[in-house]
């Protein structure tokens, strides 16, 4: 998992995340490196006001850059967490300076402290807690999806046409179970079904002459 944070808004309010690398400092040669989706199965994203996602690497539509915060990628966040920067409200996020100068060699400190320690582009987020809020449809899935049509990635990874999502009754954090039904055909069962589905079951013709 590969983690990015953001802090500025553009001007339709969206969180402008930025994946391409372009290096640090004077190491940098003048080459970015392109977000690869094949190095990672999932992209953890922390932004200013706290709001957090976690989307899979398959359903990214941008190596460089992509916006949070309106309906695409909207199933894919989770609990919000703590404001980072300057939308915290429990302080800074760096420790206070120190008063005064560290004697000559101490470990781990230089002999002129810095006025304020660097948390660098990526800070330490939380561990990212899996949300019971349900899923909701978006009017963003891709032509393929609403064909309902999907691809099955290098992982074996498959996104679920909507249609077929909500049909089934689906929802997250459902538990399926994958089984082979022949060559090129695959079925996937909820484990445990909702209670509409039993009330369904007993209406159809078969379940009332039974």
């Amino acid at each position: 998992m590969e983690v990015k944070t953001a802090s500025w808004k553009n001007c339709r309010g969206r969180w402008e995340v930025t994946l391409a690398t372009r290096g640090g400092n004077q190491s940098w040669s003048g080459k970015v490196k392109k977000f690869d989706p094949g190095r990672c199965d999932y992209l953890f994203v922390h932004v200013g006001d706290g709001r957090r996602w976690l989307i899979p690497t398959a359903a990214l539509d941008g190596t460089s850059a992509i916006c949070l915060g309106g309906p695409k990628y909207s199933e894919f966040e989770v609990e919000t967490g703590s404001p980072l920067g300057p939308h915290a409200t429990g302080g800074p996020l760096h420790s206070p300076p120190h008063s005064g100068e560290y004697r000559s060699g101490q470990p781990g400190q230089t002999v002129n402290l810095l006025a304020q320690s660097f948390v660098g582009s990526n800070p330490a987020s939380p561990t990212p807690v899996a949300t019971t809020d349900p899923i909701k449809p978006s009017n963003r899935e891709r032509k393929l999806g609403r064909t309902g049509r999907a691809i099955v990635n290098q992982k074996r990874r498959i996104t679920i046409p909507q249609s077929a999502f909500f049909e089934a009754g689906l929802q997250n954090g459902s538990k399926v179970c994958v089984r082979a039904d022949g060559p090129g055909r695959i079925v996937v069962e909820q484990v445990e079904l909702p209670d509409w589905a039993a009330l369904v079951d007993e209406s159809t013709p078969e379940a009332s002459s039974a």
